[in-house]
């Protein structure tokens, strides 16, 4: 059994397109662009907030800080209270915790928002050892991240897997030479067969199956 489970939270441990949706429009539209619909957010979660501003609406280069500083305010205020834990996420993590693994949150969203976030939840805050996430001075890489994880918690990296929801994730896993697990009911993936694209240890159609496929694996 794996010593380590790193976990990512959008798209994995929570469902926070919302959230998200509401402060991309909002900016867009406030900026003269076109909304897009719920669906257009697949494969973009999970990518940098300026990717995500091209991507979405095709803006243009001096218009993305101004975005970008738009939509930190707007989440802020609103955005990151509109999430919903993934069912399953809890028991999940829970039992992993309790067969003796060690826990660990990384992601790309900025650290204040996280705490934020795993505080309204406090029961499945607690169970981590380890949160990485940005900060307003540092950017990491995710692959970066998944490396500072296993350093701080001294748990070597083919001990470990990473599970994500995405092709940023699954990269990310790739680089450092760490196991990955698909989660393919979240904002990433829209398919199996997207996911299979990259290396894949496990498949997991829905939070409830964390703990049984993970627990699995040695």
């Amino acid at each position: 059994m794996k010593k380590l489970i790193i976990i990512g939270y959008d798209g994995t441990i929570a469902d926070t397109s919302p959230g998200i949706l509401y402060c991309m429009n909002t900016t867009a539209t406030a900026m003269g662009y076109p909304p897009v619909h719920h669906d257009a957010l697949y494969g973009v979660i999970g990518v940098s907030l300026e990717q995500g501003f091209v991507h979405l609406y095709g803006m243009k280069d001096d218009e993305i800080e101004y975005a970008m500083n738009n939509y930190s305010k707007l989440y802020s205020i609103k955005g990151e209270e509109m999430f919903l834990i993934y069912d399953g996420v809890e028991e999940s993590l829970r039992s992993l915790r309790q067969s003796g693994c060690k826990l660990a949150v990384v992601t790309q969203k900025n650290r204040k928002f996280i705490n934020n976030m795993l505080g309204v939840y406090k029961t499945i805050g607690e169970l981590f050892d380890e949160v990485c996430a940005t900060d307003v001075e540092i950017e990491r890489e995710k692959s970066d991240m998944l490396s500072l994880v296993c350093e701080k918690l001294d748990v070597p990296v083919a001990d470990s897997i990473f599970i994500g929801d995405s092709y940023v994730d699954a990269l990310a896993a790739q680089e450092v030479g760490m196991d990955f697990a698909a989660a393919l009911y979240g904002w990433g993936f829209r398919s199996r067969e997207d996911a299979e694209q990259y290396p894949c240890r496990v498949f997991l159609n829905s939070a409830n199956e964390i703990f049984k496929k993970i627990s699995s694996l040695e």
